[in-house]
């Protein structure tokens, strides 16, 4: 029984990556997508070369929350000012350094990626190369406006965070009132201008399970194309708080909820491994630095000095981990292992 349960789950997760690849591919396909999407088969499944399917583009740290469980934005949290932001044409030069990887896949990060003007800029220049486009929002800015206006430049999908299903909880979580509100305003005009969208929420002792039920209840009612459930990671805000991790028996009751389509988990099995194992991420954050994920701090190089393939390069040539069932960040011999690794491609750049 065991063996046809795990067959199960890892039939359901491979299934739900692929699905959701396949629509999100042909939602504004071109000659470009298709050429960019034979350069990475042919590089990463041919050549058998390490290139990641997905690339995190920071583009600014501001944000309008304030949020309990951030794990990007921390210069914002902190006060810290963002001289060191990308220019434009470094963030357009990160674009095509990553199409010419053949990374297929963009998603365009903060902060909040809507508080940087030139957005829509970036996401129609990705968008032209040839990339599937997508961005992660609280949705406070989600009008009717912008969202015409990431429909005009090529946006294929929209990630939009809920993080309760009460909205005086979520705007709470959020430090922003009316900000649940303005969230499920922007879905429904994501949905009117057919640009696939996702809610984006995590799991955590409060919500197990019925909380969580609620939110996916809420996207049925929604119509969004699916709902995304993360795990609390040890990074960020909640660096120190490992007593907000989920214990084993916590993390099976979550994995009880995925299906094959609507309702997916980066990690839907204790056998499955996460991106930044499997090197299928990269992250740049918006001062250029270089990072295995947007939930990794450390960065390993910055890509105003030097090329993401020769940084991306460098550092996979020194990754070998193996770590199952949770984010490594959450196991504190896999952070020792990936901070130390990082450290070393640094140290022999520097010698």
């Amino acid at each position: 029984m065991k063996l046809i349960s795990l067959f199960k789950n890892q039939t359901i997760s491979h299934f739900s990556v692929f699905y959701r690849g396949t629509v999100s591919f042909f939602s504004g396909i071109s000659f470009n997508r298709i050429k960019l999407l034979f350069k990475f088969v042919w590089r990463n499944k041919i050549k058998r070369e390490v290139i990641p399917e997905h690339l995190t583009l920071g583009v600014t740290y501001k944000c309008q929350c304030r949020c309990v469980h951030c794990s990007s934005n921390i210069p914002n949290l902190t006060g810290e000012n963002f001289k060191n932001e990308l220019s434009a044409d470094d963030v357009k030069s990160s674009i095509y350094q990553a199409v010419e990887l053949g990374i297929p896949r963009i998603t365009f990060f903060g902060g909040e990626p809507l508080m940087r003007l030139e957005i829509y800029e970036f996401i129609s220049y990705a968008n032209k190369l040839g990339m599937i486009t997508k961005i992660n929002t609280n949705g406070l800015w989600l009008n009717k406006k912008t969202v015409e206006k990431l429909k005009a430049a090529g946006l294929n999908h929209c990630d939009v965070s809920i993080d309760d299903p009460n909205p005086r909880i979520h705007d709470k979580l959020r430090g922003v009132p009316g900000t649940f509100q303005k969230a499920i305003s922007g879905i429904k005009l994501l949905k009117h201008n057919k640009i696939l969208c996702q809610i984006v929420t995590y799991a955590a002792r409060r919500n197990i399970t019925a909380g969580l039920e609620k939110i996916i209840d809420l996207g049925k009612k929604l119509k969004v194309d699916s709902v995304s459930i993360v795990f609390p990671m040890a990074t960020g805000c909640w660096a120190d708080s490992y007593g907000e991790l989920l214990n084993e028996q916590e993390k099976r009751r979550v994995r009880k909820l995925v299906d094959y389509h609507f309702v997916v988990l980066e990690i839907p099995t204790e056998k499955c491994s996460c991106q930044v194992v499997k090197k299928k991420s990269v992250y740049i954050a918006p001062d250029g630095g270089v990072t295995p994920c947007p939930f990794i701090p450390w960065q390993f190089g910055n890509i105003k000095e030097k090329t993401l393939e020769f940084l991306l390069r460098e550092y996979y040539r020194k990754q070998n981990i193996k770590f199952k069932g949770d984010c490594i960040m959450n196991s504190t011999q896999n952070r020792n292992y990936i901070k130390n690794t990082i450290s070393s491609v640094r140290q022999m750049r520097s010698a």
